[in-house]
């Protein structure tokens, strides 16, 4: 099957330019002017042509604390594919009696046969005993390469201290691991006088986590990745005083980092509201946004991610009982991948250069991304020979409302609007989306971007 994707401005290595892109055989076959014979064109005229994105950050078909995840392997990639996004990041976290293989080999089921969008799945282990790291090793050299590690979360089990982080980067390092870190001090979280606040309010959300934290964290992290030598990301920087950090530490180091759609367009006032609740995440809002969005627009984020972990209306509201009057009871997290591209080019949308949104979204959203992952050789670009994952966008279509989840979950960006319309979405050569709706049977071709012995591998 040869796709001509023909007349629309294409991103390709850092610039835009007008051009087709061929497809052929679920690959990139070419780029420049149409050839002859193609079974299939889309005509892209007036439409950015870019690379598919990739959310590197987002949670699905799991249960954090006593609450599941409003949001499906199918109603998550359903949503992503919708909006661009033909690769899907999501974690796997090892439960207290399972083994990290376990709790890959449960994740993998659930989304086989059930995927609009590839997936690709950073692992989480939380027992270090000698079998559960001789088991860790494996699935890295097995190619499940990006490591999560929290500086926090002591109380559900997830804390790793920085003697147990450096004993990770140490072993994993020379294999191959690329590390993920949620970076909040513990020590300087549990210190904040909670008797001082109104745990009834979602503003005292913003005390319980000060910025400090993730700034003392922050450096913490970075030093021992230095002195480890090993790739290092930093997830879901909410401070400008972090990231100025670490953008100063990429002259002497490998890192990278990301911020979200909520930490640069919502601030402290929506933890004000009367259901300020639903706003409740970790790290939590914070005020100071127009530093931060310049910073973004510098270039101070490698990567734009969502942190999407929607959960029901229910039970984000859920607040029966003394106890639940603590904002600490309250499901943290909220929605965001149908929010991704929309509100990544709303920090462009005004550039004097009317290409630089589409040459940021293909950076931020696709190369970069991919890098981190290990897979440029197969993804995050419009280069011969790479998965034909490519997005048809037109950003002037109509004004409609950003939709961050399509689960029964509270709207994260109530009141906020988008104009981009995903006319076509490709995964590798497929139509999924055809003029902004799921294409053909409905079908879900997803596949793992990672294969490893003995872990069942879903199918197109």
């Amino acid at each position: 099957m040869r796709t001509l994707v023909k007349g629309g401005r294409v991103a390709i290595d850092g610039r835009v330019e007008t051009a087709d892109v061929l497809l052929e055989d679920a690959r990139i076959a070419a780029v420049g002017t149409a050839p002859g014979g193609a079974d299939r064109v889309v005509d892209a005229s007036g439409c950015y042509v870019l690379p598919g994105f990739i959310d590197f950050h987002t949670h699905v078909d799991d249960r954090i604390g006593r609450f599941d995840l409003a949001d499906d392997y199918e109603s998550g990639t359903r949503a992503a594919v919708l909006n661009g996004v033909t690769t899907l990041c999501t974690f796997v976290t090892q439960g207290r009696d399972e083994t990290l293989g376990e709790a890959l080999r449960t994740a993998r089921a659930k989304a086989e046969g059930r995927c609009h969008a590839d997936v690709a799945w950073h692992l989480t282990p939380t027992r270090f005993l000698p079998g559960d790291l001789r088991e860790t090793e494996e699935l890295v050299r097995a190619g499940y390469r990006t490591i999560k590690l929290y500086t926090t979360y002591r109380a559900a089990g997830l804390y790793a201290d920085a003697a147990r982080v450096e004993e990770l980067f140490r072993r994993l390092g020379p294999l191959g691991a690329r590390f993920l870190v949620h970076c909040e001090d513990d020590a300087l979280l549990a210190s904040v006088d909670a008797s001082r606040l109104d745990l009834s309010r979602a503003s005292a959300h913003a005390r319980l986590r000060p910025e400090e934290a993730e700034v003392a964290s922050v450096e913490t992290v970075l030093d021992l990745a230095r002195r480890c030598e090993v790739p290092l990301h930093v997830v879901h920087v909410s401070t400008a005083d972090a990231a100025e950090r670490i953008v100063k530490a990429r002259s002497r180091q490998d890192v990278t980092c990301e911020t979200c759609p909520q930490y640069l367009w919502l601030d402290e006032t929506w933890l004000d509201r009367e259901d300020g609740h639903r706003w409740i995440c970790s790290p939590p809002l914070r005020d100071g946004r127009e530093r931060f969005r310049e910073l973004a627009r510098g270039g101070a984020f490698d990567l734009l991610a969502t942190d999407h972990c929607a959960f029901s209306r229910a039970d984000k509201d859920a607040r029966d009982g003394p106890e639940s009057r603590d904002v600490r009871t309250v499901a943290g997290g909220v929605g965001g991948v149908g929010a991704l591209a929309h509100l990544a080019w709303k920090l462009w949308e005004n550039d004097p250069d009317p290409d630089r949104a589409a040459r940021e979204l293909a950076l931020r959203l696709s190369a970069n991304p991919a890098a981190r992952l290990g897979l440029s050789e197969r993804k995050g670009a419009l280069r011969p020979g790479l998965d034909a994952d490519v997005v048809v966008l037109d950003p002037n279509g109509d004004e409609r409302p950003v939709v961050s989840s399509l689960a029964d979950a509270p709207e994260t960006y109530p009141g906020f609007t988008s104009r981009l319309a995903f006319r076509h979405v490709l995964l590798r050569g497929e139509a999924v989306v055809e003029e902004g709706r799921i294409a053909g049977n409905d079908s879900a071709p997803g596949r793992a971007l990672q294969v490893s012995p003995g872990i069942p591998t879903p199918q197109p």
